[in-house]
């Protein structure tokens, strides 16, 4: 079958973040309907009094909604596909660690996924790619990064890869972020992630391939000299998305890179 869907996906949004579409069945409908035998909801985490229009839904109001949608559609479809509650979050340091660990360790949901996008700055989110200063901001998300890794809360890393989206350049700083990133893969045992976000909107180069901020070529290769182990994560948005995104490409992207992606995840993570 050309362009055969994934049988696993554990990165996907709701409409609750504000920049995702579709009820939340229609998403696990979707994916019984093109194949999937595994697929986690992780949609970005909502934080206690931090609400922020646009990336995530609203704690107070939402969240418990998100919990209970999610268990009761894993109880009705339970015969057809194997779903999992989990959440994507950024690391912010000590300010959320202990609702982190609680979420994982009272077992309120089953993993959580590091999607580092922004940090906070006397309580206001700033995106890394909004820095002037296009080095440190590589080597502030790489900092941040590592320090979730090193936390122990995360099954693994959606997109490390994301800040060439907005430094735009392999040159030596790239490569020592990545080679950082990569050694505290190694040293924390964290999976990586190869993401199709962008491959649904990167410029077509020819009938098979795209130009991508990110996977990154240079750092998967890099990824694949230190035998660090990956997964795949279509990243939807939308149902539709889980037929209608680039499936052959990724797979032609990991085998280029000589990397053998992970067909499932032992959940529910044990927090460390």
């Amino acid at each position: 079958m050309l362009n055969e869907p994934l049988k696993i996906n554990y990165h996907s949004h709701t409409k609750r973040c504000g920049h995702a579409e579709g009820e939340d069945e229609e998403y696990v409908l979707s994916a019984i309907e093109n194949g999937y035998r595994i697929y986690g909801f992780s949609d970005h985490i909502m934080l206690p009094g931090f609400p922020q229009l646009g990336m995530r839904g609203n704690y107070e109001l939402q969240a418990q909604n998100y919990y209970d949608s999610v268990k009761q559609l894993k109880a009705k479809y339970q015969k057809q596909i194997e779903l999992h509650l989990g959440w994507e979050a950024e690391w912010y340091g000590d300010l959320f660690a202990d609702y982190y660990h609680d979420l994982l360790a009272k077992n309120t949901v089953e993993y959580m996924i590091l999607g580092q996008h922004c940090f906070l700055d006397r309580g206001h989110f700033v995106f890394y790619g909004n820095m002037f200063d296009k080095q440190e901001a590589i080597r502030k998300y790489a900092s941040d990064l590592i320090a979730g890794m090193r936390s122990g809360n995360f099954i693994y890393v959606a997109h490390p890869d994301t800040y060439m989206i907005w430094y735009g350049k392999w040159d030596d700083v790239a490569k020592e972020v990545a080679r950082d990133i990569i050694n505290a893969a190694k040293e924390t045992g964290t999976i990586l992630e190869i993401n199709m976000g962008p491959s649904r909107w990167g410029k077509k180069t020819d009938e098979y391939d795209f130009r991508v901020a990110y996977p990154n070529e240079e750092f998967w290769d890099l990824v694949s000299e230190a035998g660090i182990p990956c997964i795949i994560g279509v990243d939807n948005h939308r149902p539709y998305e889980l037929k209608q995104s680039p499936y052959d490409w990724v797979r032609r992207f990991a085998k280029r890179h000589g990397l053998t992606p992970l067909d499932h995840l032992e959940l529910p993570f044990k927090v460390r």
